[in-house]
């Protein structure tokens, strides 16, 4: 009875059969040591097929060859291989160990003969069955080519893989391993194969990797693992997968690795967490409030500094529309087809509902958010409150217009005592702060106080400018130079916020000019363009510009300050130069114009504006006859 092993348990509902091996008996043991009659192409045939050494798993010998014709295919190959041949078959009788006839000769004759002669121990097949012999042997050579094309196959692949491959025996000597892992371990193959861990790999390493072995082995099962070697002084990360091989009856007979690289894929995700740490720090301590939308308008982030600002929890706010807290929905939505449209809006006012029923004033900045294939994901706006702030300004602004109906000393006092009121404050939310500890507060009320320091002397420099008659004292004065070093004074500032400032124009003689009191008219309009531009929102091809010019002509020259701001309306240009008129809310004094158009005129001088609506404004001052007549025309630029 043939042996059989490896079959199903029946007894487990559900579970394939596994394949069942049928073994051969033990007369399948027994080499067959063949002689073939008939040497013709057959014979050649089978000749070739079975000089394959791949193919000496048949166990099958071939003693000699018998055929009439001495110059048969079969024949000839025969000779060539050192086989027996013979013209009479009978003489293949007495071959030693013979024990099959395999008959190719086709011939009725032939075959009777055989069957009347042959010994007994010996077993004969005639064409027909030869041909079951041929298929068999061609469905075994077809077999090994596979198998060999296979065997290539897979080893392209091991040696061409980037993953480390390697093949270890049970006692964990490598018995394969690709480049990958060779170039990973500083060895040439042949010094790594036959070795062990312990032999290539420090002990303490070499000691886990053995670890990980022997729990495969003693489970005979897939592993996986996350491991960390020190390779040229770096340390690798890998994840490492073991699985058994095992032989046709299912015993493991060595075991496999592959071990892949992820030391970049780490390095990237800890620089994420990290990244995602500060982020997620920016969002927990802004004092400002963030908040991120998806494409609906619905809320997905909501940091601290929102719910001070709108006393909300954050799980209170996540998934509401940010329409509903708007005071005027409609302006909400007029800001976001600006942003569709530019992608960006920067210092957006708008008036947010808080928990409590009151009103909270903002300034947004708000921008589309995008993934890595610029697909529009949402928004994220960074909102300041600037309630207290636009009422301070209103309050201000208020008693400037109150200054500016007496226009009188009065006024002047009473907007004096409103800007100690803002030292003041300034000075308690310093005090409060300091005794606080809030930061947050300090910085408030050291910049209220600033702010109250600058109005005080810029107030009394208008102050003092626009009351007191004062002939300028002209002395010889390059206006280039004199527009350059005005310009100087604020391009700190101006770079910091992202204004660029250009100075150029015509080279030429000094000409009589009073310095101190025309570098102060250039620096109130400078300043004064700085003021629009800031009060814009550029268009992303667009940046602040504020471009300071002198030219010459003949005897005259001109002093031009353009910038790319706001612009404004006829109805303000008109008013410019009014006492007390000012266009920067509480910002501004409204002396600062009427001080330079006094400068200007007490120099003999005009000023001319030309300015329209976010196409920025050109301040002109014009000086008649006060150049030589020979000049250079040179340009030059700062």
């Amino acid at each position: 009875m043939n042996d059989k092993i490896g079959s199903s348990d029946q007894g487990q509902a559900g579970k394939q059969p596994e394949t069942q091996l049928i073994r051969r008996g033990s007369q399948s043991r027994t080499p067959l040591k063949a002689a073939i009659i008939g040497g013709g192409k057959a014979c050649d045939d089978l000749l070739t097929l079975l000089s394959n050494e791949k193919l000496n798993r048949l166990n099958m010998k071939i003693l000699g060859v018998a055929d009439p014709n001495p110059d048969s295919p079969g024949i000839s190959r025969a000779r060539d291989m050192g086989i027996f041949t013979t013209k009479d078959f009978t003489e293949l009788y007495t071959l030693p160990g013979l024990n099959l006839l395999i008959e190719l000769t086709g011939s009725m004759d032939v075959r009777e003969q055989i069957i009347r002669n042959k010994p007994i121990h010996v077993s004969s097949i005639d064409h027909r069955g030869a041909r079951l012999l041929w298929d068999l042997i061609q469905i075994e050579a077809e077999k090994q080519k596979l198998q060999k094309e296979s065997e290539q196959k897979l080893r392209q692949f091991l040696e061409s893989a980037h993953d480390i491959i390697c093949i270890k025996d049970l006692e964990g000597r490598y018995l394969y391993v690709n480049p990958a892992a060779t170039a990973s371990m500083g060895l040439s193959p042949a010094k790594a194969i036959g070795r062990t861990d312990f032999e290539i790999f420090p002990e303490r390493f070499a000691r886990a990797m053995t670890a990980y072995d022997r729990e495969m082995i003693v489970k005979q099962k897939t592993l996986f693992s996350t491991e960390r070697m020190r390779v040229k002084n770096q340390v690798r990360h890998f994840n490492t997968v073991r699985f058994p091989i095992l032989d046709d009856r299912g015993r493991m007979i060595s075991f496999a690795i592959i071990a892949r690289d992820m030391t970049e894929e780490v390095s990237l995700q800890e620089e994420v967490r990290q990244n995602k740490e500060y982020l997620e720090n920016i969002l927990a301590n802004s004092s400002d409030m963030i908040i991120t939308t998806d494409l609906e308008g619905r809320i997905v982030t909501f940091n601290p500094g929102g719910e001070r600002i709108l006393g909300y929890k954050r799980e209170e706010i996540l998934g509401a529309k940010m329409e509903d807290f708007w005071k005027r929905p409609e302006k909400r939505q007029r800001l976001m087809a600006e942003v569709e449209a530019k992608g960006v809006v920067n210092n957006y006012p708008g008036v947010l509902i808080a928990k409590e029923g009151h009103e909270v004033e903002i300034s947004l900045s708000i921008s589309q958010l995008r993934d890595s294939k610029g697909r529009v994901l949402g928004t994220v706006g960074i909102s300041k409150d600037v309630t207290e702030e636009n009422r301070l300004r209103r309050q201000l602004i208020e008693q400037e217009r109150l200054a500016a109906v007496g226009q009188t000393v009065a006024g002047v006092t009473h907007f004096m005592k409103n800007v100690l009121n803002g030292l003041k404050g300034g000075a308690y939310m310093l005090n409060v702060g300091l005794k606080r500890g809030d930061s947050a507060l300090l910085e408030e009320g050291w910049g209220n106080v600033q702010k109250g320091i600058d109005r005080i002397s810029k107030l009394s420099l208008d102050m003092l400018s626009y009351c007191r008659d004062r002939k300028p004292n002209p002395v010889p004065t390059d206006p280039l130079k004199l527009a350059r070093e005005t310009a100087e004074i604020l391009s700190k500032s101006a770079e910091q916020e992202g204004i660029e400032i250009l100075c150029h124009g015509d080279d030429g003689p000094p000409v009589a000019l009073d310095p101190d009191t025309i570098g102060r008219a250039l620096l109130n309009l400078i300043s004064n363009a700085m003021d629009a531009c800031r009060e814009k929102s550029y268009d992303p091809e667009e940046t602040p510009l504020v471009e300071i010019m002198v030219k010459r002509d003949k005897k005259d020259f001109l002093f031009l300050v353009k910038d790319n701001g706001v612009g404004m309306n006829e109805e303000v240009r008109k008013r410019l130069f009014t006492r007390f008129f000012s266009t920067k809310d509480a910002g501004g004094t409204g002396l600062g114009l009427s001080v330079t158009h006094k400068i200007v005129e007490e120099h003999g001088g005009a000023i001319e504006v030309e300015s329209s609506p976010r196409h920025g404004s050109t301040f002109t001052i014009v000086f008649k006859g006060v150049c030589p007549e020979n000049q250079a025309g040179d340009t030059s630029k700062q």
